[in-house]
């Protein structure tokens, strides 16, 4: 049977541990607060960086479409630019165009001026050591029916047999002659009996600028095929840079432009 002694020794070790186990109980408590704390701000920081990555995303995307409509810019400036380039390439072409056409119309006129009391006559016959002037003269008397006093009141100024190009054998021409008159209205008095040649293969037409010539062959073939088919009367006329090519019926009709052909 227990004694008094053993009875108070076992009250002093439930006292004890009672004690140990409500002050464990208390450092669990203290620990579990802590711990919830530390939960707590741990969510809290853990809010902190959901909310700060969420802005930094919308920062991003913003920066991306900011960095997508500048692309977008720039592309469109290039655009532009190149369009204003391109624009002013061909306005610039255009303007040197216009005004190399213009130089060159300028060259021609000048050149067509300075041949201007020039005669050109094709088809004459052609004879050993003959005298340009005899020839010149007999033409204007005979085959022009101008009286002799006014033939010799003509002063000109050159003539001259123009060598042809090498011709195909068989084909030989009579060289031309081209004619320099001193004075202008001495040279329409002669181009105004040409009409009377006609018949006889002789031609008398105004010298002209190289590029001139040419168009006035291909206009001369025209005007023969015109004349062949046709039976049109036909004239080949300069008007500044252009060589025209007119037709009628006959004398009583007026011309009518059939071509028209720009030297420059």
């Amino acid at each position: 049977m227990a004694t008094k002694e053993d009875v108070a020794d076992l009250k002093n070790i439930m006292l004890s541990i009672d004690s140990k186990v409500t002050n464990f109980s208390s450092r669990l408590d203290s620990v579990e607060k802590n711990l919830t704390e530390l939960i707590s701000d741990v969510k809290s920081e853990v809010g902190q960086v959901k909310s700060d990555l969420s802005i930094t995303n919308t920062e991003v995307q913003q920066l991306r479409q900011d960095h997508n409509e500048l692309e977008r810019g720039v592309g469109h400036l290039e655009s532009q630019f190149n369009c204003l380039e391109t624009e002013k390439l061909e306005l610039l072409k255009l303007d040197i165009d216009k005004k190399l056409t213009s130089l060159k119309e300028c060259q021609v006129l000048l050149e067509k001026h300075d041949r201007k009391y020039n005669v050109l006559i094709y088809g004459v016959e052609q004879k050993p050591n003959e005298i340009i002037w005899e020839v010149i003269d007999n033409l204007f008397v005979k085959d022009l029916g101008i009286e002799k006093f006014k033939a010799d009141s003509f002063p000109i100024a050159n003539a001259h047999r123009i060598p042809a190009k090498a011709p195909v054998e068989g084909t030989k021409r009579p060289d031309a002659i081209i004619v320099r008159f001193m004075h202008y209205d001495d040279k329409q008095c002669i181009m105004a009996q040409a009409y009377k040649l006609a018949k006889k293969r002789i031609r008398i037409v105004d010298d002209l600028p190289v590029i001139m010539k040419e168009a006035r062959n291909d206009l001369a073939k025209i005007a023969y095929n015109i004349r062949t088919k046709e039976k049109l009367q036909t004239r080949i006329r300069a008007r500044g840079v252009h060589l025209v090519l007119e037709t009628r019926l006959n004398a009583r009709d007026v011309w009518n432009v059939r071509k028209d052909i720009s030297c420059v």
